[in-house]
């Protein structure tokens, strides 16, 4: 099971980045029906696990919160007496996920300047090939985000950022880019006032990092793999 050190460093926090096999894994966490939105709700007693249709679930009950992914962003918030899980696909975070997210801390009186936030395991650059179609609409809805900074993507494929055991994919259509997800999704928490020094992003790739993590991407590539998940998850313990 993969940690993060800013939330590990926090008492009365636990978490972790893990298979569904996992033995430290909680049995009994609380996971949404995803459905790549940017909706976010606080954990009710009595919800049954994937029924309540949202991307973003929070508590500060010592219920074990979570998310599932096969290549999107798992992103863990720490805040005040407040923890969540949020599922960050590219369109719930077009859609707003994060400052959705963010705002609920804030709602509670939490200033999004003292929140603790983990991205973990996702597919990385180099291996995260979109179309020309998706940058130039992409550019056209979120480019305001990137005026003074790089956009997250590359026309170039960027090498691993960390040696990789599966050959990342090569490039599959022409005019093609290197979409950077976790660099979108600091851009988003940047904007939302959370700050950098902060924020934990995880340099695993699920698609060429390990065979034991989960990608979509890779399985579309290799048929012969089977189904498999990343459970996020984050507890409050006091």
């Amino acid at each position: 099971m993969h940690t993060a050190h800013n939330l590990g460093a926090l008492p009365g926090v636990d978490h972790g980045f893990c298979s569904i096999d996992d033995p430290l894994r909680p049995d009994d966490v609380f996971i949404c029906k995803q459905v790549h939105s940017a909706s976010v709700i606080e954990w009710q007693s009595g919800q049954l696990t994937n029924t309540v249709e949202a991307d973003g679930v929070f508590t500060r009950s010592r219920q074990p919160i979570a998310v599932i992914t096969a290549d999107c962003l798992p992103i863990l918030i720490a805040g005040g007496d407040l923890v969540a899980a949020i599922h960050g696909g590219w369109k719930g975070l077009q859609r707003g996920i994060i400052g959705n997210a963010v705002q609920r801390f804030i709602d509670e009186g939490i200033a999004a300047d003292h929140l603790r936030v983990a991205i973990g395991p996702s597919i990385k650059p180099c291996c995260y090939e979109v179309s020309e179609t998706f940058i130039a609409q992409f550019q056209a809805d979120q480019g305001h985000l990137w005026e003074d900074r790089q956009a997250p993507w590359s026309i170039e494929q960027p090498a691993p950022l960390q040696p990789p055991h599966i050959t990342p994919p090569h490039a599959r259509q022409a005019g093609s880019a290197w979409f950077d997800l976790s660099g979108y999704g600091l851009l988003l928490l940047h904007a939302a006032g959370v700050k950098r020094q902060l924020i934990e992003v995880s340099d695993v790739c699920t698609y060429c990092t390990s065979p034991a993590f989960a990608s979509y991407r890779r399985r579309t590539h290799h048929l012969e793999e089977p189904k498999t998940l990343i459970y996020s998850w984050i507890a409050r313990t006091t």
